[in-house]
């Protein structure tokens, strides 16, 4: 929300801190997060705050800020929402820049609690102050010994980083963290975001931080976790995340898809919820991956702290039971992974060791009796392969199968060859000890095959993206709009209006290089026959600034191939200009009739996110299917290109049953134009083409629609 030059070194790693609301009372928030200190190994001075008591936990407690010997690098409140308010300047007049709010009542709790958070913002901008939260519950710096939370959170030490707009949230993942013995490197909670968002989390973690310290058997990278119920200042945060995601993968559980969600975190947090499908858009544009719920969330969370991501889409198969290997076969397929092709080689390295009724294809069948020795040659002969980047390794208990020794047998295996391995031992009890065994080995364990598929996936999009963006930087260039152009600005904005008539908008892009069809405004009867005479079949429209959605009211004619056809549409259209709103600037359009492939493109500014561009089925259809496809601009052809190629029109758009293909180059071409037309003319806030007619030698912008900002 509001950018900071100031450093967070100091607050998540500070040398000195103060707990204003200390307590002896074991059950307030005060007495835990200063026990939590204590008891994380902090090195650092501790100073307890509270008028009521001289010593807390051992240590002389200050009655006021003000008497601390020191300026603590980190204050934390403990107090009520009221009283911090009252605090927060003393601390800042003490020197403290940095502040963690435990305390509710703020923006979350209606117009009153908003009044006091307004009350926090102003002070933190006279001071200069970092705060966190309020209403959060602290954080966690494992490798600096600091756990300033209230909640039991998990000490050991990893390179999974965490944030969190959600405390309750948090404290279930400190107990599932340390359930699968997974280690934070830092968990930093931001509750209501009221001076520190997400986007300054990021930018510590991008610019500030420590280099990672690595730990043995963890992937090369320090993957990002995110609970985010809103996303503040959504273009600085994709500009963060892309620089990011480059070397660390990113993962965020983002609820508020349904208008109950929505409903929901507005109660919540008081946070604005933005459209959906432009967040979704701008996530895969930043290759942040999107979980799909908590369990998604804990899988990644596994995945991309203790392996390193696929190299590529080819996933090898092991296993003892044929029914799951076929299942997770079909996972494989359903999300954009392959399964692995063994050379000949291999094949028949298998086919020599393996029992003669054992499959040596992939999947690899080893058989119900397969026992740890078998299972280390199938893997250790497959992992050899150098066109498998993965492997999955399924495990059903039958009564000779020996499950903790092929556990370890798997984690030495994966250790030797560092690819990328998750194990599936499908079961309950007789399976649970191999589970800690693999896991304390740092290897994925999953209870069914469709989670490890899953995840593994989404490891791989992530691993796709950084090798598409690694060498490639989107520039972008600001158009010069041509007089012309700006003149038709120039004269809605003179009249006061916001939206164009439909000759202005075909004007303006026409003016901007697009092409239109033959179109003019209908003076006379007389004009209408000699144009139509040039160029039958035509179109008749009314252009009016009161009228977006035209053929909606019956206000556009089609399949005008004759004079009685055309007198009478320009009759009809004539009545229905008469009832227009005065200063509506009605008057008839003559057009060409263009036959082809319809299809929408259009751009409209997400406040959120900035300017985003939709291409999709036009015309009829964009009612009828849904084809919405977003970028979020600029856009470059290459990208254009993906658009289209993605869109469910277009096998229509290549040529279908026969059909000849249509200009798909002439229409990436117009996407292209039309995304930097709308870039460059900050006035425009919508302008939207439907239908764009794609023939098989041009793309025409046949009815174009344009609004400015307010």
């Amino acid at each position: 929300m509001r950018k900071s030059d100031r450093s967070l070194i100091k607050l998540f790693n500070p040398d000195s801190v103060a707990i204003l609301g200390a307590s002896r009372d074991k059950r307030k928030i005060g007495h835990l997060v200063l026990n939590n200190i204590i008891q994380s190994g902090f090195k650092g001075k501790i100073f307890p705050v509270n008028p009521n008591s001289k010593s807390v936990e051992g240590l002389v407690c200050y009655a006021h800020y003000k008497n601390l010997p020191v300026t603590p690098d980190l204050a934390i409140f403990a107090v009520p929402a009221e009283l911090a308010i009252t605090l927060l300047e003393d601390v800042a007049l003490k020197g403290t820049k940095n502040i963690l709010i435990f305390s509710a009542g703020f923006k979350e709790a209606g117009l009153e609690g908003e009044r006091k958070q307004l009350k926090l913002q102003f002070i933190s901008k006279k001071y200069g102050l970092n705060i966190l939260g309020p209403n959060c519950l602290g954080f966690v710096n494992n490798f600096e010994k600091l756990n300033a939370t209230f909640s039991r959170t998990s000490g050991e030490a990893g390179n999974l980083r965490f944030i969190s707009q959600s405390g309750a949230l948090a404290s279930a993942i400190f107990d599932w963290a340390d359930d699968f013995q997974l280690g934070f490197d830092e968990f930093i909670t931001i509750g209501n975001k009221a001076v520190l968002n997400e986007n300054a989390i990021l930018r510590y973690w991008l610019k500030e931080t420590k280099k990672h310290k690595f730990v043995a058997g963890l992937s090369n990278c320090r993957p990002i976790g995110m609970y985010l119920e809103s996303v503040e200042d959504g273009r600085e945060f994709i500009e963060l995340a892309k620089k990011i995601s480059l070397h660390d993968p990113i993962f965020i559980l983002k609820p508020g898809k349904s208008s109950g969600a929505r409903k929901a975190i507005s109660s919540h947090t008081g946070s604005m919820v933005g459209d959906d499908a432009v967040l979704d858009c701008a996530l895969k544009e930043a290759g942040v991956t999107r979980c799909d719920g908590v369990e998604d969330m804990f899988d990644l969370a596994k995945f991309f702290s203790w392996e390193n991501a696929p190299e590529g889409p080819n996933v090898a198969v092991i296993s003892n039971a044929g029914g799951p290997a076929v299942i997770c076969s079909d996972f494989i397929e359903e999300n954009g992974l392959k399964l692995a092709e063994f050379n000949e080689n291999t094949k028949a390295e298998l086919k020599k060791n393996l029992p003669e009724f054992a499959s040596v294809l992939n999947p690899v069948d080893v058989l119900g009796d397969a026992l740890s020795d078998r299972y280390e040659f199938a893997i250790n002969t497959v992992l050899c392969e150098k066109n498998v980047h993965s492997l999955v390794v399924i495990l059903t208990p039958q009564i000779m199968t020996e499950i903790e020794l092929t556990a370890q047998k798997i984690a030495k295996l994966a250790k030797k060859y560092r690819k990328t391995v998750a194990c599936v031992f499908m079961g309950g009890k007789i399976i649970r000890k191999c589970r800690d065994a693999l896991e304390s080995s740092k290897i994925p364990f999953f209870r069914y095959p469709e989670r490890a598929i899953m995840a593994l996936a989404k490891m791989w999009q992530w691993k796709k993206w950084t090798k598409q963006k690694a060498e490639k930087r989107l520039s972008f260039h600001l158009l010069t709009i041509p007089n012309a152009a700006k003149q038709i600005i120039k004269k809605v904005e003179n009249d006061k209006r916001s939206v164009f008539s439909g000759i202005e908008a075909s004007d303006f892009v026409g003016a901007c290089g697009i092409k239109t069809p033959a179109s003019r405004i209908v003076n006379s009867n007389h004009e209408a026959i000699g144009f139509g005479g040039k160029n039958w079949p035509v179109v008749l429209k009314t252009s009016s600034s009161a009228l977006i959605h035209k053929a909606d009211s019956g206000n556009v004619v089609t399949g005008i191939s004759d004079t009685n056809k055309l007198l009478k549409a320009i009759s009809e259209l004539s009545r229905k200009i008469a009832r227009l709103p005065k200063n509506s600037n009605g008057s008839i359009q003559i057009q060409k009739q263009i036959f082809g492939v319809e299809v929408i493109i259009g751009v409209k500014e997400d406040k959120n996110f900035g300017k985003v561009l939709m291409f999709g089925a036009g015309g009829a259809l964009a009612e009828l299917i849904s084809d919405k496809n977003l970028a979020i601009l600029p856009i470059n052809k290459s990208s254009a290109e993906k658009l289209v190629s993605e869109s469910r029109v277009f096998p229509l758009l290549r040529g279908y049953r026969g059909q000849k293909p249509c200009a798909i180059e002439k229409l990436v071409d117009l996407i292209v134009k039309l995304s930097n037309v709308a870039q460059s003319a900050s006035e425009i806030q919508e302008i939207e083409i439907n239908p764009v007619i794609v023939t098989e030698k041009e793309a025409y912008a046949v009815d174009p629609k344009i609004i400015l900002k307010k």
